[in-house]
């Protein structure tokens, strides 16, 4: 396992022969370790990517940037001298592997012998570890969230996290994109448009109407936006049909669009 790591380019031995497997890992280690296990990669074509404005000074700074890139939240307190703590290791982990993809979770709890140790912000991060199997409690159940994780506990659990992503395929996009939609009658003016988004991985996969535009033609636009999992989150593991709906005066025709605005504020 280390050895594999170590020809990625994943870890780095603390001196030329000797790895330290018992040596605490910092920050900017453990962020350059996740970025460069799970592959994550700079998103240059967004105007606001920091890779546009990277500093080079520090060995890190380009791993720094691509979690960033990535949507990785740093944890409170976080310093790239100061030694990471096991749950806020987790909460960087658990970023970077649903940068990767959204991986459908069976929606259990798993019992923490220390639970009421864990941060309120890093606890779903634990338990989706601990639900991919990325980690494991020790034998009296517990986690110790705020022991500092060690160089060798960091190394298994990046090698996991590459096990888990190559085994379960890149999940970001959902199972099928296609919107349709079908009109129930409320009354003599009013009818009622019901979205439906088919066949999706997990109840995570979601759409939303954004407006409604009436035209002159009698023809009502209905636009929408897809809605993907939030990170962090745990669903069922259950293919799933997702609806929302709206209310449209019953002389109109129906016209489904998607928003692309949405998508353009976002690189904004």
């Amino acid at each position: 396992m280390i050895e594999s790591l170590q020809d990625r380019g994943v870890i780095h031995g603390m001196a030329k022969d000797r790895f330290v497997p018992l040596g605490k890992v910092t920050g900017a280690q453990g962020v350059h370790m996740i970025v460069q296990a799970l592959e994550l990669k700079a998103k240059p074509d967004n105007p606001a990517s920091s890779k546009n404005t990277v500093k080079r000074g520090h060995w890190y700074d380009e791993s720094l940037a691509i979690a960033a890139d990535n949507g990785i939240e740093l944890p409170q307190g976080f310093s790239v001298s100061k030694e990471l703590t096991r749950e806020q290791f987790a909460f960087l982990l658990q970023q970077g592997i649903h940068a990767t993809g959204d991986y459908p979770l069976i929606a259990m709890l798993i019992q923490i012998a220390d639970a009421d140790e864990v941060a309120k912000s890093y606890f779903n991060s634990v338990q989706a570890l601990l639900l991919m199997k990325i980690t494991e409690l020790d034998d009296a159940g517990k986690f110790h969230p705020k022991q500092s994780l060690t160089r060798i506990e960091a190394a298994k659990w990046v090698y996991n996290s590459r096990e888990f992503v190559d085994n379960h395929g890149k999940a970001d996009d959902p199972m099928q994109d296609e919107v349709t939609y079908s009109v129930e009658k409320v009354n003599d003016q009013i009818n009622k448009v019901i979205l439906q988004r088919e066949n999706q991985p997990n109840p995570g996969y979601g759409i939303a109407v954004t407006k409604v535009e009436f035209g002159k033609d009698q023809v009502a636009t209905i636009y929408y936006e897809l809605l993907s999992p939030k990170p962090g989150q745990m669903y069922p593991q259950v293919i799933t049909t997702t609806k929302t709906e709206t209310y449209i005066a019953s002389s109109y025709k129906i016209k489904l669009v998607p928003d692309q605005t949405i998508e353009i504020k976002r690189l904004k």
